[in-house]
Formats: structure tokens, sequence, C-alpha cells
């Protein structure tokens, strides 16, 4: 699951209550208003995605700067995540409590199992964006490095495609 996947199924499970009472209002009823608790973790749901972004960007700075190595470009990673993280905890805290007084409130079965599935996964999978950073960082890292590896075995000159073995035959060195 990317970071994106991770983010975009915390706002699913945050604002599902509130889609789920706009859908059961009558034709010309008025206009769906949130809570106070949901328009305060709205609020807070907004500024997490904007610190994640802004890690985002963090990140993909640290991994283009060419005059760092994969194991700095690691121990980069992990200072930047190291400020991130507790942010990271105190949403997915966050969303917990207020997914579970949303059910708490819930007189409707079908809203309380959607809310009971949004609480068994949503605030897990916030909890599980670092290791997923962590992931995706190895997997560019280790991407870069065998590019390098292989731009050098080729005597510096670029890899294009189609270079390389072709199933059923075997290279020319």
């Amino acid at each position: 699951m990317t970071l994106r996947t991770v983010l975009a199924a915390a706002a699913v499970l945050a604002f599902s209550a509130p889609a789920m009472a706009q859908e059961a209002a009558q034709p010309g009823a008025p206009a769906y208003q949130p809570s106070p608790e949901e328009a305060a973790f709205n609020a807070q749901a907004t500024a997490f995605d904007g610190r994640i972004q802004t890690m985002v960007g963090e990140i993909r700075t640290m991994l283009s700067d060419a005059s760092t190595n994969g194991s700095q470009k690691r121990e980069n990673l992990e200072a930047i995540l190291a400020v991130y993280t507790p942010e990271i905890n105190t949403f997915a805290d966050q969303m917990q409590s207020f997914l579970t007084g949303v059910q708490a409130r819930s007189t409707d079965p079908q809203e309380q199992a959607a809310i009971a599935e949004a609480l068994a996964s949503g605030p897990a999978n916030v909890r599980r964006i670092p290791d997923q950073v962590r992931q995706g960082v190895a997997e560019a890292i280790a991407h870069a490095e065998a590019q390098a590896v292989a731009a050098t075995t080729t005597g510096g000159q670029p890899v294009q495609a189609g270079d390389g073995a072709v199933a059923g035959s075997v290279p020319v060195q």
C-alpha cells in the first residue's frame, strides 16, 4: 500500500459518517451540517495531510541529493521520520477517538458496522505510514543503485531500453 493509498483510506474513513448521513437525508432536507466533533476532526485531518505532504517533499528532496549515498539517505530518512512519526501516531490516536465516539453515538447497525471496520483498519494503517515510507525509500535507493551499477557495467554509457538479455538469449559481452 502506498502512502497516498493510506492517506486516501484515512480520509475515506474519517469522512464516512458524514457521507452516510448525507446519503440518508431526504430530498429537499437541509444540507448535512457536521457536528463540532466532526468539524474538529476534519480540521485535524486536513492539517495532518498538510504535514504528510511536507514530509513527502522532504523525502523527495533527500532522495534527489546526488551528494549522498544509499546509507546516508537511509540515515537522513530516519531523521525525517523521527520528526513526523509522533505526529502520525497522534493523528492515529485522534482518528481512533473520533471513530469510537461516532460509533458510540450511532444507532444505525449498518453505520456501526462500517465504523467498526474503519476502527479495525484506519488507525493501524496510519501508524504503518513510517514503515511503508521506509519500504518505498529502500526500493527507490535499491533501484537507483542498480541503475548506477548497470551504467558502470555498460562502460559508463547510459542504459538503453533493450540492453541486456532478451528472453531465451544470452547477452553478448
